[in-house]
């Protein structure tokens, strides 16, 4: 999967287009959290922008069914959107790959029953990891940034030095 946006598969993109579950799990197959932060794709709440709030609730509906398949209890359309309802609600700054890639976590988990409470209770672990990740890279992009502050006053010094040690 690439990243650049022209060229990258999109989740809501491909559910629009008719794709199976076998398509979605063959282009997101690799997808981590770190891909995902890092892939700039668009929070849900974009999404609902641009293509509506109908048409985005039913693509999130359609990733919980086929999630809620793999526990043999499959949800009914109505569950799913009342689900996919909560879901756009409390983490509507999460991509749908995100939702994806928490829904397919899911499905390994030793869980023997899709609840609603199972699938927000993964949802809110996935946001306190994401935001952990997130803290993590704004700290070492900081301290490079420091580093590179630092480095480039050290190097500023050296060569006051040499000057100063040269006039005298």
């Amino acid at each position: 999967m690439e990243n650049k946006p022209a060229q990258r598969k999109e989740v809501l993109q491909m559910i629009s287009g008719g794709a199976s579950n076998r398509e979605l799990v063959k282009a997101f197959v690799k997808l981590t959290p770190e891909k995902v932060i890092g892939g700039n794709f668009p929070s849900m709440a974009k999404l609902k922008k641009e293509a509506g709030e109908k048409k985005l609730s039913e693509a999130l509906a359609i990733l919980l069914i086929d999630a809620s398949l793999s526990f043999g209890d499959p949800m009914n359309k109505e569950q799913a959107l009342d689900l996919s309802t909560e879901i756009l609600t409390y983490y509507y700054y999460l991509s749908l790959e995100e939702c994806m890639l928490v829904l397919n976590r899911l499905k390994r988990t030793k869980v023997f029953k899709f609840t609603i409470n199972v699938v927000l209770t993964a949802f809110d672990n996935y946001d306190h990891e994401r935001l952990k990740i997130i803290d993590d890279n704004n700290y070492s992009n900081h301290l490079s940034i420091k580093e590179t502050r630092t480095a480039g006053k050290s190097t500023q010094s050296i060569i006051n030095l040499i000057k100063a040690s040269h006039q005298k």
